[in-house]
C-alpha cells in the first residue's frame, strides 16, 4: 500500500492485506497584529472606579492595557475572518501580549466572552469622562454610551460590568501564564487549550461590517444599538483578560506606537486533507472510505484498479467537521481479490 498527496487530492490503495497509513499535514501560521494590511483588532481594558473617576470611561485609544483581578479588565478580538474554511485541523492557538512594566507576581488568565456580551467596541477614548456623544465605549458603568443616569446594566449577569465567571464569560480559562517570566518589551504568551477547531470554526465566521465605523475609528462587529437587552450578537465576541491578584500587569495595545510590541493572535493550522482509513465489509465487500474534511466543502471520489484509468464515483461529498465517510458498494465488492486504489479530489 502507498499514498500519494497532492494539494487537492488524497490517494489510498485497498488491497488484499489492509495498512493504515497516516501522514501528518503540513503547517500553516498565520499572524493577526494590526499593522499597514490588517486593522482588525480591537482592545481595550474597563475600570472599575466611581462615576467621575474613570469608572464610567474606557482606554481603548490608549498605548497599553491594564490587567488585573477586580479593578481592570481587558477586552480584547481579532477578525479571523480570513482563515474561513481555509483550514483542516487547528493547531495550536497562541496569544502574544508584550509586557511593559514586568511584575513578577500572579498571572494573567485569558477567558471566551459570553456571546451575549459581543456587541462591545473598543472606543474612542484613554481615559477621563465622557458622557453621551453615542460613542460606544465600553465602560464599567456604560454611562459613555447611555448618556445619563442612573447606569443601565448591560453585561450578561445585568451588571455594569464583566463580573460574573460562567455567565459573563466562560468560568474555565482557554489559557494562563504566570507572570513571573515577564520582562520589559518581550513577548507574553499565552497557549489556548480545549476545542481550537470549534473557537476558530465560529470565530471565522464573523467579520466588522464593512464601512462601519466608531468615533473612536475601530472596526463594528455589530450594527448601531443602544443598551436595549438583548444587545445584537456577533459569533467573534472575544476575550476578557483577567488577573489572579491585584497585581497589575501593564502591556501594549493595538495602538502602540511600536508595531512590533503591538497584540498578536498566532494561528497554526492543516490545510491539506488525507484518506484517514480504509474499512471493507466482510460480508458484502464494500468499502468505506474515511478522510478528513472541511464542513460545508465538497469533495469527489474516484477509484482505479491500476492508478491509469479513473472512475469517479461520486463528485458532490460534502464534508463534515473534522472527518468524512463515503461508502463504495459499486466498484469495491468486484474487486475482492485485486488491488483498488481510491483518491479524493477537493472540487473549488
Amino acid at each position: 500500500m502507498r499514498v500519494l498527496k497532492w494539494r487537492n487530492l488524497s490517494l489510498f490503495c485497498l488491497a488484499c492485506v489492509f495498512l493504515i497509513v497516516h501522514q501528518i499535514a503540513s503547517a500553516i501560521t498565520v499572524v493577526f497584529k494590526n499593522d499597514a494590511e490588517y486593522q482588525g483588532t480591537d482592545d481595550t481594558f474597563v475600570q472599575n472606579g466611581s462615576a467621575f473617576s474613570g469608572g464610567m470611561s474606557n482606554f481603548g485609544k490608549c498605548a497599553d492595557m491594564e490587567i488585573n483581578a477586580e479593578t481592570r479588565i481587558g477586552l480584547i478580538r481579532f477578525d479571523v475572518s480570513s482563515l474561513n474554511k481555509k483550514y483542516v485541523q487547528i493547531n495550536s492557538v497562541t496569544l502574544r501580549l508584550f509586557s511593559k512594566n514586568a511584575p513578577q507576581n500572579g498571572s494573567v488568565s485569558a477567558y471566551r466572552l459570553n456571546i451575549a456580551n459581543s456587541a462591545w467596541r473598543e472606543g474612542g477614548n484613554c481615559g477621563g469622562t465622557v458622557l453621551g456623544g453615542n460613542r460606544h465605549e465600553v465602560t464599567w458603568f456604560h454611562l459613555a454610551d447611555y448618556g445619563g443616569f442612573p447606569a443601565r446594566p448591560s453585561w450578561a449577569s445585568e451588571t455594569a460590568g464583566p463580573t460574573e465567571p460562567g455567565i459573563d464569560y466562560d468560568e474555565e480559562a482557554l489559557g494562563s501564564t504566570d507572570n513571573l517570566d515577564s520582562s520589559e518589551n518581550t513577548k507574553f504568551d499565552i497557549e489556548f487549550d480545549g476545542d481550537l477547531n470549534g473557537l476558530i470554526d465560529v470565530w471565522s465566521l464573523a467579520t466588522p461590517i464593512p464601512e462601519l465605523r466608531d468615533r473612536g475609528g475601530n472596526p463594528c462587529w455589530t450594527a448601531d444599538w443602544n443598551w436595549a437587552q438583548p444587545a445584537p450578537e456577533t459569533a467573534n465576541e472575544g476575550i476578557l483578560l483577567k488577573g489572579s491578584d491585584n497585581t497589575i500587569h501593564v502591556f501594549h495595545s493595538s495602538e502602540a506606537e511600536d508595531q512590533e510590541l503591538r497584540p498578536q493572535l498566532i494561528v497554526t493550522y492543516s490545510s491539506t486533507f488525507e484518506i484517514i482509513k480504509i474499512i471493507r465489509n466482510p460480508d458484502t465487500g464494500s468499502a468505506t472510505i474515511q478522510f478528513s474534511s472541511s464542513p460545508g466543502e465538497e469533495y469527489a471520489i474516484d477509484a482505479s484498479s491500476d492508478l491509469n484509468s479513473w472512475e469517479e464515483l461520486d463528485d458532490g461529498v460534502i464534508g463534515m467537521k473534522d472527518k468524512t465517510e463515503f461508502v463504495d458498494n459499486f466498484l469495491a465488492p468486484e474487486n475482492k481479490e485485486g488491488k483498488l486504489f481510491y483518491r479524493v479530489r477537493k472540487l473549488e
